[in-house]
C-alpha cells in the first residue's frame, strides 16, 4: 500500500453461537475457509505481518497464531493478545510497521473491506488529514471497529487506559484515545456472518462488492 507499512490482526476466536457453536474460522464460502479469505484479502494490500488470535493451527504456517488469555474472553483481549505477538515478533521496536490492519474473520467480503480501507488510508494521507487510523462505518451509522486501520500507538494507548483486565469489556475501549475518520460503506460491503441465514444467503449469491472483483 505504497509507502505505509502494515501488519494485520485477524480476530477469529468467538464461539460462534449463533451458527451452533461453529468454528468460524473454519466455515467454507466459496471454496475457501473464511479466515483464509481473511487473511488472503490482508496480504493483497501488502500487508507484511499477520496474527491470527483464534484456535490453533486456524490459519497457515505464514501468519502467526496465538489465543486469547483466557480463551473466549471477547475482542478487546484478543486485541491485545495480537498486538502482544507483533510486538514480540519485532526484534527492534524500529521493525514494526507504524499500522495495524484490524479484520473479522466472519467477514463477507474481506477483500472490499481491505480495497475500501486502503483507499481511504490513502486518501486521508494525501490530504494531510491522517490521525490515528480509518474504519469503515455501515449505513445505519455503525462504527465497524474490526474493518479498519490503525496506528499501532493508538491502540497500544486505548489498551493500556483500559487497565489490566480487559476480559469481556467492549472493543470500542481500544479506540478511546484514537482520532479515526470513518468511512460510510454499504451494507454489501461491511456485511458479516454471525447466523445460518447469514451463511445460506452469501452461499446462494454469487454477487461480490466491485472491489472486491477487480
Amino acid at each position: 500500500m505504497s509507502s505505509l507499512r502494515l501488519d494485520a490482526i485477524v480476530l477469529a476466536g468467538g464461539r460462534g453461537r449463533r451458527l451452533g457453536g461453529a468454528d468460524k474460522a473454519s466455515i467454507r464460502l466459496r471454496d475457501e475457509r473464511l479466515i483464509d479469505r481473511a487473511v488472503g484479502a490482508a496480504r493483497r494490500i501488502g500487508v507484511e505481518r499477520i496474527v491470527v488470535v483464534g484456535p490453533r493451527g486456524a490459519t497457515d504456517a505464514d501468519a502467526v497464531s496465538v489465543r486469547e488469555d483466557p480463551p473466549f474472553s471477547g475482542p478487546l483481549a484478543a486485541l491485545a493478545a495480537g498486538l502482544a505477538a507483533l510486538e514480540s515478533g519485532s526484534a527492534e521496536a524500529g521493525d514494526r510497521a507504524e499500522w495495524v490492519l484490524l479484520l473479522a474473520c466472519d467477514l463477507e467480503h474481506p477483500g472490499a473491506v481491505c480495497d475500501a480501507l486502503a483507499s481511504a488510508l490513502a486518501r486521508a494521507r494525501d490530504d494531510d488529514r491522517l490521525r490515528d487510523g480509518v474504519l469503515l462505518e455501515d449505513p445505519g451509522g455503525r462504527s465497524q471497529w474490526l474493518a479498519g486501520v490503525y496506528r499501532r500507538s493508538a491502540l497500544r494507548d486505548g489498551l493500556d487506559a483500559a487497565g489490566g483486565e480487559l476480559a469481556d469489556l467492549p472493543l470500542r475501549l481500544a479506540f478511546s484515545r484514537a482520532e479515526l475518520i470513518r468511512c460510510p460503506a454499504t451494507a454489501e460491503v461491511t456485511a458479516d456472518l454471525d447466523t445460518p441465514e447469514d451463511l445460506e444467503r452469501a452461499r446462494r449469491s454469487g454477487r461480490t462488492p466491485e472491489k472486491e472483483r477487480s
